[in-house]
């Protein structure tokens, strides 16, 4: 190979190299991004979205919902509560409820969720569509207040009377201080055996019957007994 022949070949791989290093060696223009781009197929793409839309979800739980009804049963993990269509509505307890008794504030239980008080739930619903009730409040309404009519069969001074009424079944009414003896020269009178009527507005946020009054009838005399009454408007006591 003559000389001229190397000097051409070296040239050549000269200008090779040259133009590598140059490539290799450039700056970077500002800005330009040095992570190896995403592939951007759909398929690609739409597992992306997924995954984002995964960890946004992620600790929200399921869809919540409002019910208004009447309590037809209640135990300390579940409730059910009956709507106004007729239909029924149940619901998981869970230590996390938070129930709401207009008198009783924060101390309310679920044991003072007894039938027939009307209650608005708050609840969660979960993936197989059972409901969690995030609250339980009841509605407040007006007490109603009742007569009734027995023959005394237990009283604790300032705390309970117990009667067994004419319809044969025994009713117990708490006593407070507030509580009035009527009229109030039978005081003394008022003991076991004695007939009754209780005045006894019932509260219908707890279902609790505390005492008003207590009119004590004569123990001799032969008028009838006045029937029991029920109504949810103030009335006169009973004459003795």
């Amino acid at each position: 190979m003559n000389k001229k022949m190397i000097f051409i070949s070296i040239a050549v791989i000269g200008l090779f190299l040259l133009s590598a290093f140059s490539a290799y060696a450039a700056p970077m223009h500002p800005g330009q991004d040095t992570k190896p781009s995403q592939d951007k197929t759909p398929g690609a793409q739409a597992t992306a979205n997924a995954i984002l839309h995964a960890s946004q979800g992620k600790g929200q739980g399921g869809k919540k919902a409002n019910f208004k009804g009447v309590i037809f049963s209640a135990s300390a993990t579940d409730l059910t509560i009956t709507l106004a269509d007729g239909t029924s509505a149940s619901f998981a307890l869970t230590p996390d409820t938070r129930i709401s008794i207009p008198t009783l504030g924060k101390s309310a239980t679920f044991a003072e969720l007894l039938h027939g008080l009307q209650v608005h739930v708050r609840a969660q619903k979960d993936d197989g569509g059972l409901y969690t009730a995030l609250s339980v409040s009841v509605t407040p309404g007006k007490p109603i207040k009742v007569h009734r009519v027995g023959i005394v069969t237990d009283y604790q001074l300032g705390v309970s009377i117990t009667i067994q009424a004419k319809d044969g079944n025994p009713y117990t009414f708490t006593l407070t201080p507030d509580t009035k003896i009527l009229p109030a020269d039978r005081t003394d009178q008022l003991i076991v055996g004695a007939r009754v009527t209780i005045i006894s507005p019932r509260n219908v946020a707890t279902g609790q019957s505390i005492v008003a009054g207590i009119v004590v009838h004569p123990t001799t005399g032969t008028s009838e007994e006045p029937e029991t009454v029920e109504s949810p408007e103030p009335e006169e006591s009973p004459a003795p």
